[in-house]
């Protein structure tokens, strides 16, 4: 019996600790590249602009209408494209050019700071754009372009001011 275990040759101590020791380095450089983003946006399939904050909506007009919505909302884009808004969506009305003011347009890379977007000339509004709704929450969605990516931002505004009824 114990000339079967003296005759199976195993890895010797020296073989075992250097594997050991690339094994570790290789780990060590993984996770260095990670945790320093050497990899940029390694595996994101979103684009790099987001929401910061609660965004403010306010409603103008007379009453009756036409009336003009108005949302200021932070947007920081941390991406290395700009990002253009396409659309803006508040509460199911959804505008596009023509009838939305949007400054700044178009969001350069590293921005971080408020859009205004003022979108006019709106005849009917929902009821969480009314007067009644001042303080609550209000649906916010914007479609961006960046390079080749288009992103929507999904976001609660706070409706701050209604002159709707």
């Amino acid at each position: 019996m114990g000339r079967i275990l003296k005759s199976r040759r195993a890895i010797s101590g020296a073989v075992t600790a250097l594997i050991l020791v690339i094994v570790s380095v290789a780990l060590a450089l993984a996770v260095a590249v990670f945790a320093f983003g050497l990899f940029g946006s390694f595996g994101s399939s979103g684009g790099q602009a987001q929401v910061i904050g609660t965004p403010q909506v306010s409603v103008t007009g007379p009453s009756g209408g036409p009336y003009t919505i108005i949302v200021n909302v932070t947007i920081k884009n941390s991406g290395s494209n700009p990002a253009t808004i396409q659309s803006v969506t508040v509460a199911n009305i959804t505008a596009t050019a023509g009838n939305i003011k949007i400054k700044p347009l178009t969001i350069p890379a590293g921005y971080d700071g408020v859009v205004n977007i003022s979108i006019s000339g709106v005849t009917h509004l929902p009821l969480t754009l009314a007067n009644t709704n001042t303080g609550g929450s209000v649906p916010i969605s914007i479609a961006l372009t960046e390079g080749s990516l288009s992103p929507i931002l999904t976001t609660q505004g706070i409706l701050t001011n209604s002159s709707y009824t």
